[in-house]
């Protein structure tokens, strides 16, 4: 019996997370540069043309990787948006420790891979205007809050932000995510 068109779907969408999961652990593990699209489809267990029926090659992955993690980052700022302005750099704060906890492997690997200098390059602009978003979004936070250089404050809340949830994704076991998230948190709304 021929299977049917949600079968079909549902049968290509776990495909799909086994090659975005196989390539984040070899990107992470291997480097992007020095992992191939080959090793990709053997570690998902699929064949590597059935790769291209689904990604654009290893940049494709790596693209739909970063649309994945910026799902992520959208619902952080949905979940700041929907606090009342002088709650949302805590909500936003809040947010973002408990979407990377909610996903702590899949940011774990996330944060071993971004900072190699090949996927850099191969997100080129991509990962320029996201950077700009979330630092506009957060100018616009602090400005509402008073800041005296919210385009500065920016910067270092996104940065305080970002390396906190690095850490805490890194060793999920032994960093006091909470306490740093309520201190950072304390930080920003204090006036």
């Amino acid at each position: 019996m021929p299977r049917s068109a949600t079968q079909n779907d549902q049968i290509r969408a776990v495909t799909r997370a086994k090659l975005l999961d196989a390539a984040l652990l070899l990107f992470a593990r291997q480097g992007y540069r020095d992992t191939t699209v080959k090793a990709i489809a053997a570690k998902a267990g699929v064949a590597t043309g059935l790769l291209y029926s689904h990604f654009e090659g290893k940049a494709g992955l790596l693209r739909a990787l970063f649309e994945q993690s910026m799902a992520d980052v959208r619902l952080s700022f949905a979940l700041a948006e929907a606090a009342p302005g002088d709650n949302r750099i805590a909500a936003l704060v809040r947010g973002s420790v408990r979407i990377v906890s909610d996903h702590v492997d899949f940011w774990r690997l996330g944060y071993a891979a971004r900072t190699q200098p090949a996927v850099i390059a191969t997100l080129g602009p991509a990962l320029a205007q996201w950077t700009e978003q979330i630092i506009g979004t957060l100018r616009g936070y602090l400005a509402d809050a008073g800041s005296a250089d919210p385009e500065l404050d920016a910067w270092a809340l996104f940065a305080q932000i970002d390396g906190m949830c690095q850490h805490y994704a890194l060793t999920p076991n032994d960093y006091p995510v909470d306490a740093v998230a309520e201190r950072v948190i304390a930080r920003w709304t204090t006036t």
